[in-house]
């Protein structure tokens, strides 16, 4: 690990640890930097739990970022949102994985993919972020950060996912018990299960292999949104589960 990299995981793992934020420490060169310092700070703070990851259109390349010990929180959630430097909510789909693949250089295929997958869940990822001025900063600095994520909410189970109607599938952002969002469909990628396949493949090959009991969020259906202090969340996909946090 080099010097600069070892310099920025040491102020992320600082701005977690004290909750000041800290300025990007120096400009990105490549992805490669990227997945360096968030390796460094999973490294430093227990297993990897899950993945996140998004794509903006149905063939984007996606963006991956680890899940950090102790981000897997059972629905209903509390967390202290005056502690937090900002609540933003994402209504997501997300997946367990029940079996492991080893790390590798061979890619792992769909069917391989899909395979370690169990049931789908109703998400909520929760973000912050440990960044200054996180609105002006390189996007790839935020992805270092892990895309700003604090945790992700586990829902209610999803057991017959492979047979939905993703582009259509109807689902709900209230707050405080007012509806925010209603629609149907809304995640960028259009179908989770490519974003999800990409993790998983990209998991094996270049971050040290997938594991059983880990998750893999796959994208926002109803876009970031923030909220104060006091918050009530409620995520649902009509006739298939909810997930609810407060804040």
């Amino acid at each position: 690990m080099s010097a600069e990299i070892a310099n920025a995981v040491q102020s992320l793992l600082t701005a977690r640890r004290t909750g000041r934020q800290v300025p990007p420490p120096f400009a990105l060169r490549d992805r490669a930097q990227v997945y360096a310092i968030q390796h460094g700070v999973a490294a430093a703070t227990g297993p990897v739990v899950g993945w996140k990851v998004g794509a903006r259109t149905p063939t984007a390349e996606p963006n991956p970022a680890p899940l950090l010990a102790g981000a897997l929180v059972q629905s209903p959630a509390r967390f202290d949102g005056k502690a937090m430097h900002m609540i933003g909510v994402e209504i997501e789909i997300s997946f367990h994985i029940v079996q492991d693949i080893a790390a590798r250089a061979a890619p792992v295929g769909r069917d391989e993919a899909l395979g370690v997958v169990g049931d789908a869940f109703v998400g909520m990822e929760v973000v912050d972020t440990r960044l200054a001025d996180f609105k002006s900063a390189d996007p790839e600095w935020l992805l270092a950060d892990n895309q700003m994520n604090h945790a992700l909410v586990i829902g209610d189970s999803i057991m017959d996912w492979k047979k939905l109607d993703w582009a259509t599938l109807p689902v709900s952002l209230t707050i405080d018990g007012k509806v925010e969002v209603e629609q149907n469909g809304g995640l960028g990628a259009v179908d989770p299960v490519r974003p999800l396949c990409w993790m998983i493949d990209h998991a094996v090959r270049l971050r040290g292999g997938i594991r059983k009991g880990q998750a893999i969020t796959t994208g926002s259906w109803t876009g970031l949104r923030y909220y104060p202090p006091g918050t009530k969340a409620r995520g649902a996909f009509a006739g298939l589960g909810a997930v609810e946090a407060t804040f």
